[in-house]
């Protein structure tokens, strides 16, 4: 368990990844290090103007870690003297409409997940994490952008939905699957939030059918309840192991359920915060909803670990048992309600486990702030798809140099690695922190949602360096005992 010392290290972002770990080298030996050229061999028939997709594939990985925020500005800095190239060539080959780059991101999954596979085990679950983000836009001409909505600041702004499915091995948090999504709305007048008019001059090409392309371009009308339980089949059918799937109260739902208790491959289990009111469970002989069923239990319990308040049932839902729980911070609070289809869970555990959730708002906080996650604003839904993948690899890329801080040959990076993680590992620290929170929130505020402050403090650079200036003392004192 986490002491007070550690909580300053939730901001392993920009302080983690250190300059001296983003030189222009560092990408070409990580690219070696998952086989790289092997691997480009599947796309060897992919060429623009006579380059090879590895060599393209590669400048456009290294942007961000060589101070060019778009292939364009290549062409203003000192780079441009090696790279003989024009800007034509990045820009046809992520418009490119075969290119599977879906494929492309599992295949470096696999690649991380292979890398790792004889670790000792650590103890901590494995999961798959599923959440959405918005990737704001400015170009109304964008092909198939739309209106979202943002529950954070609750108004719409011009983007897309990202639908992430991230995989937590115990140690590190890798995205392995996502779709891009834009939404219609209920104004006929204005569908996806646009005149019908200037929905019109939205960018349009057209896409050979059964392309990879025209595949995503189809993603991104459906539903994302749809598309994510696709995406969980298809990591499980990849064979990453699983022993629960987290999500948050927009996803959970009996469709998931049903999922991981037909998983024939591997025994997992789903927890995920529940909202809706109407579903009705079975209670003590009676149909009730999760409120019914609230008042049913009596008075709550106390876990003076969390100084939170606490009620459990079995019940079941539509003849399967699951266990929900019920948990508010005091009498002024709302209660919260998880479900779980581990019905031997307890409280603690379930908490304990559930926060690994918020390893997916770092990885989203990560990836913009770091590598500019979904800052293309190209007009090509293709181009959209491709630098999302792009980003998402980059990150990738960075979480296995960051996982580990030493290795033993500098020629080989990553080939003969060390048994000892030097950092703790984010759900330890994420763990502590959480801890903290709630009992400084329990003391101080009576209705606060201790989940919206951890993801603000997330997001917030601000709180994150209060925190510091928090905990710092705490360390020097514990050094000083």
């Amino acid at each position: 368990m986490l002491h007070n010392k550690d909580i300053n290290k939730i901001s392993e972002l920009k302080n983690g990844f250190t300059h001296r770990w983003l030189e222009p080298d560092f990408l070409l030996r990580s690219l070696k290090c998952f086989s790289f050229s092997s691997l480009s061999k599947s796309f060897s028939g992919i060429k623009q103007s006579g380059y090879s997709f590895q060599f393209i594939f590669s400048i456009l990985m290294s942007l961000p870690f060589l101070g060019l925020p778009t292939v364009n500005s290549i062409y203003t800095s000192s780079y441009l003297q090696c790279i003989q190239a024009r800007k034509d060539t990045f820009y046809r080959l992520k418009n490119k409409s075969s290119i599977d780059w879906r494929a492309i991101l599992w295949i470096f999954v696999q690649k991380f997940t292979n890398l790792h596979k004889d670790e000792p085990c650590i103890g901590s679950p494995r999961c798959l994490i599923l959440d959405d983000s918005i990737l704001t836009k400015t170009g109304k001409a964008i092909e198939r952008v739309s209106r979202v909505w943002d529950h954070v600041t609750q108004r719409y702004v011009l983007g897309f939905k990202l639908l992430l499915l991230s995989y937590w091995d115990g140690t590190s948090n890798i995205a392995v699957d996502f779709s891009l999504h834009r939404e219609k709305g209920r104004n006929k007048d204005k569908p996806y939030g646009f005149k019908k008019k200037s929905l019109k001059k939205q960018f349009k090409k057209a896409r050979e059918k059964g392309s990879a392309g025209s595949k995503r371009v189809r993603e991104c009308d459906q539903s994302k309840m749809d598309n994510a339980i696709k995406m969980v089949r298809r990591a499980i059918s990849k064979g990453l192991q699983v022993d629960y799937l987290l999500m948050d109260s927009w996803y959970t739902c009996w469709a998931f359920v049903e999922l991981v208790l037909n998983s024939k491959k591997q025994d997992m289990h789903l927890i995920g915060m529940y909202k809706t009111a109407k579903t009705k469970f079975e209670f003590q002989g009676k149909q009730l909803t999760h409120k019914q069923i609230l008042n049913e239990l009596g008075k709550a319990k106390r876990c003076r670990k969390l100084g939170l308040q606490y009620k459990q049932a079995i019940v079941t839902w539509n003849d399967v048992e699951v266990k929900l729980f019920f948990s508010r911070q005091s009498s002024k609070s709302k209660w919260k309600v998880f479900v779980t289809t581990n019905t031997n869970l307890s409280f603690i555990k379930m908490i304990e486990i559930y926060q690994i959730r918020w390893s997916i708002e770092v990885l989203f906080k990560e990836a913009k702030q770091l590598l500019s996650l979904g800052k293309c604003q190209s007009n090509d839904f293709d181009a959209q798809i491709a630098e999302t993948t792009i980003t998402l690899i980059q990150h990738l890329v960075l979480t296995l140099k960051y996982r580990y801080e030493k290795y033993e040959s500098k020629g080989e990076l990553f080939n003969q690695i060390k048994g000892d993680v030097v950092e703790y590992r984010l759900n330890e620290r994420l763990w502590g922190l959480f801890i903290q929170l709630i009992k400084v929130i329990t003391q101080i505020f009576d209705g606060v949602d201790e989940e919206d402050i951890i993801n603000k403090l997330i997001n917030d650079e601000k709180a994150a360096r209060i925190i510091e200036n928090w905990v710092i003392p705490l360390e020097h004192d514990e050094m000083a005992a």
